[in-house]
């Protein structure tokens, strides 16, 4: 039963924490340029 309790804790506290760690990365990216586009292609000169 003590099991069942630790392991419902560690959900309780892993679950929200994992979601702002997520978060904050998702934010983040932009910032150092985790969100890569490629260049656009140019037109060949004539």
């Amino acid at each position: 039963m003590q099991s069942i309790r630790l392991l419902i804790a560690w959900i309780w506290v892993a679950v929200p924490l994992g979601w702002g760690v997520y978060q904050s990365v998702n934010k983040s990216l932009p910032l150092f340029g985790g969100a890569i586009k490629p260049a656009p292609a140019t037109a060949p000169v004539k």
